[in-house]
């Protein structure tokens, strides 16, 4: 358990898939002093159904089209930006 710090600009409650993905893309456009607070460990809430899931059929609505166009683009990026596999 690591002691939050005493001042954060931003505090996310809840470490899954939209929690991380926020807190991401709020450093990706600068943001400092970003926490992300999560009762357990990061993903291991209901996320970890979902880990991996990368959905090609479904709605196809034109923000669903999109949204999926950059989910796929963020993962193979993710993958040099941190040197950890995203399985893409």
């Amino acid at each position: 358990v690591q002691t939050p710090p005493s001042h954060a600009n931003v505090v996310i409650i809840g470490g899954g898939i939209i929690g991380t993905s926020v807190a991401y893309h709020l450093a990706q456009m600068g943001v400092k002093g970003v926490v992300v607070v999560e009762q357990n460990k990061i993903t291991s809430g209901t996320t970890w159904h979902a880990a991996g899931l990368m959905v090609t059929f479904g709605s196809t609505s034109e923000t669903s089209t999109e949204l999926r166009k950059y989910s796929k683009q963020l993962y193979r990026t993710l993958e040099q930006e941190t040197g950890l596999s995203t399985g893409l």
